[in-house]
């Protein structure tokens, strides 16, 4: 099982420095000789010292690493100019170091190079690749491909995670890698462990995209010409002003496809001239792209949710050997003397005592989560558990031994660390007031687009609401607009809408065909309600009465009717329930079709009694094509009884209690108001319903028809 030791020492002294590094590795691993090495060191360090004093503790031990832009631990919490040591030991546990020369030199396939190297690396180790920790220069470009080739080559059974060599953007001396005892330019070193090896890594970030979306519109490799209509430096300058540089602090949020999660990429260099912008990585075509900014509160939270996570991911699942974490740069500036909260948080959520060790890079390898292909980040923080051995115990880092500088070398080195230490705290205040501006550039902007798209809502909700008033007045238009003063009986009808606009109508028509007595009434329920349902209802009320002034039974019209609506409702979800009732107006007797629509409520004076009138019903029109509905009749009507048709709406509309208002009150108001005209049983009917409800609205629409035969004058 795998035991991993840290040592970090902060002597100035190269080889005090690594000697120390290297004695409180041995002493947390017992004596014992580690498999595998990682190494970070400032790129101020004698770095030859360095891996000498290495060798002379560690002799023949595989290492890889890179030089920093800060190194971390939980014994030394954040630091600028220190080395730190991490050893991986254990029973099975082996260890082998891969490379990558020349890295991503002009025309050269680097992908290829990755997989190469990485066959060559793994005949040194007896088992399969559990875990690959890679620290490439980033200056040439081709990190991602490199990553991505190394996860493919791997497979899905290990883990490749890293960081881009480092160091203070105010130093400009170059990066640095390491690989055994070598110190490189423009390299890729990595190590592979092997063995039983349990692993959980989370993702810190603390980001928020800002402002507008926009899609990316011009790409070649890494450099982005267009954003939407105009030029990459114009999308940033519309934010920040016509002059500003785009800046690592306010990185791209490039919207991952098919998640909801984001890619951030952080401005490299830019072209006055074309205004294009290289990034580190590329930023796919068609990407849907915003800024993103950080501040320091989202950025703690959001670590602290992550150290909260991965204690979970320990609890019971495996028992932490140590944390390895791997953050932007940026992140360090931007939390300033906050950034000790990435380990101390880290520390505080683990076990007692488990080793935590990491570096400060210029972009970190890893997946955003891990069902999610592997790309290179900016401004995250990738923190990794590994599983095995508790530590033997929770040791102090040793006294360091010795510095063989002389007290005055030793103090002029001070003096210089220190001077170095204050020049980079002043470009760090100069970028904080720099990331300030163009902070309040930004919401400055945002604030103004937050404006115009609330007119522009404000604009489009008034032209809403104008073609819904008129789509209501038209709706109004197509119901009848008064009683059809049909002689022996007394009919009235109403609807009223939970929307401006509805799916339930009804209608009076005068059939023109050889039966001069007949009279229709027609009363329809749309599924839904609102703009939707009016426009079905609207295209059924048309069928209706074309099909109805030609020749043909109820049944057949309904058929018909049907077959239309099949057509234009195809896979929609959406059909209709309908009621069409011919009356007999010499006779007195009713004639029927129903599909899905509820029954005739018929009140009868004789009897006191308000019931439903059994029938043979149809299904709701427009699901069967093939549907074939049934003509139902009656006896004649007699003078005083009263038939009631209406939409479900009435009915089945709740009040504050979740109670149906039910078809007993709707036949007990029947009852009580039949003596009453046409017109005042409506209004009894949904003075009913309102009283029942009381402030609360129904749901559905409301639709009823009151049908009333009279007394015959001629007698």
């Amino acid at each position: 099982m795998l035991r991993m030791a840290v040592g970090h020492a902060k002597c100035l002294d190269a080889d005090c420095a690594a000697r120390g590094a290297a004695a409180s590795c041995r002493e947390q691993l017992g004596g014992g000789k580690p498999a595998g090495l990682l190494l970070f060191a400032g790129v101020g360090y004698d770095h030859k010292a360095i891996l000498a004093a290495i060798e002379d503790a560690f002799p023949g031990v595989p290492l890889a690493g890179a030089t920093s832009a800060g190194e971390m631990s939980a014994a030394g919490g954040v630091s600028d100019d220190s080395v730190l040591l991490v050893a991986f030991a254990g029973e099975g546990i082996t260890c082998a170091t891969g490379l990558v020369r020349d890295f991503a030199a002009p025309g050269s396939d680097v992908r290829a190079a990755a997989v190469a190297a990485l066959t060559q690396a793994r005949e040194n180790l007896p088992g399969d690749v559990k875990l690959c920790l890679a620290f490439p220069d980033g200056g040439r470009g081709g990190v991602q491909d490199f990553g991505q080739a190394l996860a493919a080559a791997v497979g899905p059974d290990g883990l490749v995670l890293g960081g881009v060599a480092g160091r203070h953007l105010s130093d400009r001396r170059p990066v640095r890698q390491f690989h055994d005892r070598e110190i490189l330019l423009h390299a890729a070193p990595f190590l592979l462990l092997s063995g039983e090896i349990p692993l959980r890594f989370r993702l810190a970030r603390g980001w928020r995209p800002v402002g507008g979306l926009a899609r990316v519109t011009g790409v070649s490799g890494a450099v982005v010409s267009r954003i939407g209509e105009g030029s990459a430096l114009g999308f940033y300058r519309h934010y920040l002003g016509p002059h500003a540089e785009p800046a690592v602090e306010l990185p791209l949020a490039v919207a991952c496809e098919k998640h909801e999660d984001f890619i951030l990429r952080a401005p490299a260099f830019f072209s006055e001239g074309d205004g294009s912008i290289q990034f580190p990585a590329g930023v796919p075509e068609g990407a849907m792209v915003q800024l993103a900014e950080a501040n320091r509160p989202e950025m703690l939270e959001d670590i602290r949710k992550t150290a909260k996570a991965l204690a979970a991911d320990a609890n019971g699942r495996l028992t932490p050997a140590g944390v390895l974490l791997f953050s932007c740069s940026t992140r360090k500036d931007i939390l300033g003397t906050r950034a000790d909260d990435e380990v101390s948080r880290m520390v505080a959520a683990l076990p007692p005592g488990t080793p935590v060790a990491g570096f400060y890079c210029h972009g970190e390898l890893s997946a955003a989560a891990p069902d999610l292909p592997l790309h290179l980040q900016n401004g995250s923080l990738v923190a990794l558990v590994l599983g095995g051995e508790p530590p033997l115990a929770t040791l102090p880092q040793p006294d360091a031994p010795p510095c063989p500088a002389g007290e005055t070398e030793t103090l002029e080195r001070e003096i210089r660390s220190l001077s170095r230490a204050l020049s980079r705290a002043n470009d760090s205040r100069q970028r904080l007031e720099a990331q300030k501006d163009r902070s309040q550039a930004l919401m400055r902007v945002i604030n103004q687009e937050i404006n115009e798209a609330r007119l522009e809502i404000q604009r489009k909700n008034e032209l809403l609401r104008q073609a819904l008033a008129l789509a209501e007045e038209v709706q109004r238009n197509l119901l009848p607009q008064a009683a059809p003063g049909l002689a022996g009986f007394d009919i009235a009808g109403t609807s009223l809408y939970s929307d401006e606009t509805g799916g339930d109508y009804f209608d009076f028509i005068h059939e023109p065909n050889e039966d001069k007595n007949r009279f229709g009434v027609i009363i329809g329920d749309v599924t839904g309600h609102g703009i939707a349902a009016a426009l079905l209802m609207t295209t059924a009320r048309a069928f209706l009465r074309m099909r109805s002034f030609q020749p043909g039974s109820l049944a057949s019209v309904m058929d018909d009717v049907n077959r239309l609506l099949c057509a234009d409702l195809a896979d929609t979800g959406r059909f209709m329930t309908l009621f069409y009732l011919a009356i007999d107006t010499e006779k007195k007797r009713l004639h029927w079709v129903r599909a899905g629509h509820d029954p005739i409520i018929l009140f009868d004076a004789e009897t006191g009694l308000a019931k439903d009138i059994p029938d043979k019903g149809g299904p709701p029109l427009g699901i069967v094509t093939e549907a074939r509905y049934a003509e139902n009749s009656a006896e004649g009507m007699k003078p005083g009884q009263v038939a009631l048709l209406a939409t479900d709406g009435l009915w089945e509309s709740r009040n504050a209690a979740g109670e149906m208002f039910g078809k007993d009150r709707v036949r007990a108001l029947l009852g009580k108001h039949h003596g009453e005209s046409a017109q005042r049983i409506v209004e009894a009917v949904l003075g009913g319903l309102r009283e029942y409800l009381g402030d609360v609205q129904p749901e559905d629409d409301v639709t009823l028809v009151a049908i009333k035969v009279l007394e015959d004058s001629s007698k």
